[in-house]
């Protein structure tokens, strides 16, 4: 009995050797968003758009576990060189991706949306943004929202914590502000039913496998108990930006008059 073990054993590693080397070969040369948003060295390139996020608030307890994760990362001596730590005062939640200049992610642009300037785009979601946040009181749709951390996430793109709602009830409160943030903006994304709410902390310039993908998840196991948490985030900011490195904020949705600070 122990010979055909041996030999299933062998075949199945074989297998999934001869498999994983497939999706190796078939994959592009770098991860996604290279060279779109960051050139092969690191260095952000033009990729405007506009957004709706929250940030993470400087008070925050999450803020010392998002800089134990930067630090390892950008400190450690094999894998720094994988990725492209983003500045701390980026640190923040999407809540609803507007419209980017050039779409390098697939399946983001609707099927049904015009192809306008993006300048116009921003106007058009500044104004109905902006009426929709006087709505969100009355609505039950207001901050703080309660999140909490699921883990890391799969660090294909970048690095990252993946976040829900502290609640079931939250979760749900927050799936529906997405919707109504969808509406005022007149599409939905075609994986917009799928969105996982993340907070990114560096973009992958290289793809990370064999020992090294080992010692990145040993290092995520590490910091894990650092972010394991629940935290709050306040009003949604419809911002722009010219890169990854920065979100000026227009507005805050539902502050009066839309203020920005």
């Amino acid at each position: 009995m122990t010979a055909p073990t041996a030999t299933t054993t062998t075949t199945t590693t074989a297998t999934t050797t001869l498999s994983e080397t497939a999706v190796t070969l078939a994959r592009s040369p770098y991860p996604e968003g290279v060279p779109v948003k960051f050139s092969p060295d690191g260095l952000a390139q033009r990729y405007p758009g506009n957004t709706t996020i929250c940030h993470i608030p400087l008070d925050s307890p999450l803020i010392s576990g998002l800089r134990a994760i930067h630090d390892a990362l950008g400190s450690h001596a094999t894998l720094a060189h994988f990725f492209r730590l983003v500045p701390p005062e980026t640190w923040h939640m999407t809540v609803l991706d507007g419209v980017r200049e050039i779409e390098c992610e697939g399946d983001m642009w609707p099927e049904d949306l015009e192809k306008r300037p993006l300048d116009e785009y921003t106007v058009e979601f500044s104004k109905t943004l902006g009426e929709l946040g006087d709505q969100l009181q009355s609505e039950g749709l207001a901050p703080p929202y309660k999140m909490r951390v699921r883990g890391f996430d799969p660090a294909v793109v970048g690095v990252g914590l993946e976040i829900e709602g502290a609640t079931d009830e939250e979760e749900k409160r927050m799936r529906r502000l997405r919707d109504r943030l969808a509406d005022a903006m007149g599409f939905r994304a075609p994986r917009h039913d799928m969105y996982i709410f993340h907070v990114t902390v560096a973009y992958l310039l290289r793809h990370v496998d064999g020992d090294d993908r080992l010692a990145l998840n040993k290092t995520f196991a590490e910091l894990l108990p650092k972010v394991k948490m629940e935290f709050d985030l306040g009003a949604v900011e419809f911002c722009v930006f010219q890169d990854m490195c920065a979100y000026p904020r227009l507005f805050y949705l539902g502050r009066e008059g839309g203020e920005s600070a």
